[in-house]
């Protein structure tokens, strides 16, 4: 039997939809002013912040808040989960996925001579410090798992998916500009929209969230591994 959706909970639907695309424009815009704000009222970024518990208790309640407010967004919609990109996916998603990060970091390493973007984010310690182990170890888990999953959730999950209203080409292209201004650090833009873009075209063509938190922790843990790895070169020189 055919049947007939009603006129009324069509238009209820795109009104929700509305909202939800409003209200993650609005909140994307505040992250952008607060990051750039911030940014501008330090000289230099918090070298050791990975020493410090409070980079973990801060991204504790930043990545906590962007995931209910991504949960909550998600309930918009008439299947919250598929909203928000919670669906399996196809195995080649992860090594396409990976393929972005190789291409990043290749892009950041070329650039990185030019505009210093991770000169300045700067939070990385010049040594490693036994004695700060502890804290060493809960703020790489919340840079290698929480924040890509809180900001694959809220700009690819979420984002792209209110975004779609205007195409699939501008909802990767809003997500991936919005992503790279959030981290309120100009010399690091290039290579952070490229990567949004390569991660928000997997979540189109994917229609899953999870293949790009996989590349972005990845990615996280391969910067945090070159970190390390620094720091054996230099101990050994030393």
């Amino acid at each position: 039997m055919q049947t007939i959706s009603s006129p009324t909970l069509s238009r209820r639907s795109r009104t929700r939809r509305g909202t939800a695309l409003v209200i993650w424009l609005a909140l994307s815009a505040l992250l952008v002013l607060a990051a750039f704000y911030g940014q501008s009222r330090e000289d230099t970024g918090n070298e050791e912040a990975l020493y410090d518990p409070a980079f973990a208790v801060n991204g504790l309640v930043l990545y906590g808040i962007l995931i209910a407010v991504a949960l909550g967004l998600a309930r918009f919609f008439r299947r919250p989960w598929d909203a928000v990109g919670f669906r399996p996916f196809a195995r080649r998603w992860v090594w396409i996925g990976f393929a972005v990060v190789v291409a990043t970091s290749v892009i950041a390493y070329a650039l990185e001579p030019f505009l210093h973007g991770g000169e300045e984010q700067g939070f990385a310690p010049d040594r490693w410090e036994p004695e700060h182990a502890t804290s060493f170890l809960l703020n790489s888990a919340v840079v290698v798992l929480l924040g890509p999953f809180a900001e694959e959730l809220f700009f690819r999950g979420l984002g792209v998916r209110v975004l779609a209203v205007w195409g699939a080409a501008a909802a990767i292209v809003v997500s991936a500009v919005v992503f790279g201004l959030v981290h309120g650090v100009p010399g690091a833009l290039p290579p952070l929209v490229f990567f949004g873009l390569g991660l928000a075209w997997i979540r189109v063509r994917s229609a899953s969230v999870w293949p790009g938190f996989i590349a972005h922790a990845g990615y996280n843990a391969l910067g945090l591994l070159l970190l390390v790895l620094s720091w054996s070169v230099d101990a050994s020189a030393g």
